[in-house]
C-alpha cells in the first residue's frame, strides 16, 4: 500500500502542510498551525491506541524509537494501579504519560540503580 498523504514543514517554519497524494482519491492540501498539528498528532495517537488496544504488544527489543533528551517531565502517583505515572513532553508527539505498576516501579528503580553503578564504575559493559 503506497502513501496517500504527506505532511511537510512550511519553509518559514511556522506550520505544516498536509498534502493528499496521487491515488488518495482526494485532491488538495491543508495548512496546519503548530497547535492544529499537535491536535492531529493527538487524534491519530488516540485512534491508533483504540485500534491496537485488543492486540498483544509487540516486543520492544530492536524497535526503532525517537529518544527524548531535554524535556519537561513530572512523576505522579497513579490511583488506579497504585503505581506511578511518568509524564513528559515529547518534542515529536506532545504530552505523553507512561504508567508503571508497583512491580514495574521496583524493576525500574533497580534497573536505574544498576545503570548508575555501572556508570560510576566507569565501565562500558551493559548490565544484564
Amino acid at each position: 500500500m503506497s502513501a496517500r498523504m504527506q505532511v511537510i514543514q512550511k519553509e518559514d517554519g511556522t506550520g505544516a502542510t498536509l498534502r493528499f497524494l496521487e491515488g488518495s482519491g482526494v485532491e488538495g492540501e491543508i495548512d496546519l498551525s503548530l497547535e492544529q498539528l499537535g491536535q492531529l498528532i493527538g487524534s491519530l495517537g488516540r485512534v491508533r491506541y483504540a485500534m491496537t488496544a485488543s492486540q498483544p504488544q509487540p516486543p520492544i527489543g530492536n524497535a526503532p524509537f525517537l529518544p527524548v533528551y531535554n524535556t519537561n517531565w513530572a512523576l505522579q502517583i497513579d490511583a488506579l494501579t497504585e503505581g506511578s505515572t511518568l509524564a513528559f513532553q515529547h518534542p515529536a508527539f506532545g504530552p505523553i504519560g507512561l504508567t508503571f505498576t508497583p512491580e514495574d516501579v521496583e524493576k525500574l528503580g533497580k534497573g536505574l540503580s544498576q545503570h548508575r553503578a555501572y556508570m560510576a564504575a566507569g565501565t562500558s559493559r551493559r548490565p544484564s
